[in-house]
């Protein structure tokens, strides 16, 4: 019986061009990349979704001012929306109940820090900057996510500020962390 074995086999199976077969490694490379591409494709139809749901809230909001600039009844409408979705924003972003409590006591500002309209961390939130030594009177308190937060007014601006900031008679939220005790 002749050998099976030619004089080209090597050539034949292993030279540049013979024919590739895929095999595990190809398949895995494949998958990855059907992931990756599908994974794109979702997180992209989000963000236009998401997109698309501010851009109608922005154009209802518009709309419902442009009403309210040709019918002024429309203005306590537009005022009582404008809690209603203060209402909701501080609700999402707070994730404990406040608890209020009102007439506290004077104080002064320990560190100088943000006062701010409500009592989170959002750069948009800013009132204007309070330093050490403004004396203060506590409004109300709240504890927000384990962090309490104080409803302050600014009595008398400290002497030896570096900048402007709050003037006197000025209100805002500011953290228990930048204040003195309440008394």
């Amino acid at each position: 019986m002749p050998s099976k074995i030619r004089n080209d086999d090597w050539e034949r199976l292993f030279g540049p061009n013979a024919p590739r077969r895929g095999g595990p490694l190809q398949v895995l490379s494949s998958v990855v990349i059907t992931l990756v591409l599908l994974g794109v494709f979702f997180a992209g139809t989000q963000f236009l979704l998401q997109y698309r749901e501010q851009q109608q809230v922005t154009a209802r909001a518009n709309a419902t001012i442009t009403a309210a600039t040709m019918n002024p009844l429309a203005t306590q409408t537009i005022t009582a929306r404008t809690a209603t979705a203060q209402a909701l924003i501080a609700a999402r972003t707070a994730t404990a109940q406040p608890t209020a409590v009102a007439g506290i006591g004077t104080g002064t500002v320990r560190q100088g820090g943000n006062l701010r309209r409500d009592p989170i961390i959002d750069p948009g939130n800013i009132v204007g900057l309070i330093f050490p030594g403004d004396a203060i009177v506590f409004l109300e308190q709240r504890d927000v996510a384990g962090q309490t937060w104080y409803r302050v007014q600014v009595l008398e601006p400290a002497a030896d500020r570096p900048q402007p900031g709050v003037s006197a008679g000025g209100e805002g939220w500011a953290s228990s962390l930048l204040l003195s005790e309440p008394q």
